[in-house]
């Protein structure tokens, strides 16, 4: 299991999933910051990291999926 990646406008996308417009997790990068990403990775189809060196730090952005389907119209709206 690993993320895949591809060019979109100008950005690059990180991406994984198993069934497409089913499930999946995504971090889109500026092009301007391509270059500062020191990791990529992808515990599932549902939650992918990046860290990015911005000046002297590492930031880590997360990104987790999370399925609505089934869940009660009250329930979704707190998401």
């Amino acid at each position: 299991m690993g993320a895949k990646a591809r060019e979109v406008d100008g950005y690059k996308l990180w991406y994984s999933g198993s069934t497409k417009a089913k499930n999946g997790v995504a971090i889109l990068v500026e092009k301007e910051l391509v270059d500062f990403v020191v990791e990529v990775r992808c515990k599932s189809d549902w939650v992918m990291a990046i860290k990015v060196l911005v000046g002297s730090e590492i930031i880590s952005v997360v990104s987790f999926y999370a399925s609505q389907i089934g869940l009660p119209d009250d329930i979704k709206r707190l998401s």
